[in-house]
């Protein structure tokens, strides 16, 4: 069985890729935004915080729009899904 192996990102290297402060990592790792070993996936989600902070926004309400986006994606698949089902 060939797995890829799942690259993890220290938190002072993510927020350095980030570029935000280690103490955002760290606050979004303690409320469950994100886990400890950090991914790509992760850096992508730090990014747009730090571009949301950017924009006025602070960090609780960068925590808040990034919940909601992930719950309209999880939404949108299941749509997806129960569409797939209709067709067959």
């Amino acid at each position: 069985m060939n797995r890829r192996r799942r690259t993890t990102i220290t938190i002072r290297t993510a927020a350095r890729r980030a570029g935000v402060d280690v103490r955002v990592v760290k606050h979004c790792i303690e409320v469950g935004v994100m886990q400890e070993g950090l991914t790509e996936e992760d850096l992508l989600e730090l990014r747009r915080i730090r571009r949301l902070m950017s924009l006025g926004i602070n960090l609780a309400g960068a925590e808040v729009i990034l919940r909601m986006r992930r719950r309209i994606e999880e939404l949108e698949a299941e749509v997806a899904r129960l569409e797939r089902r209709l067709r067959c």
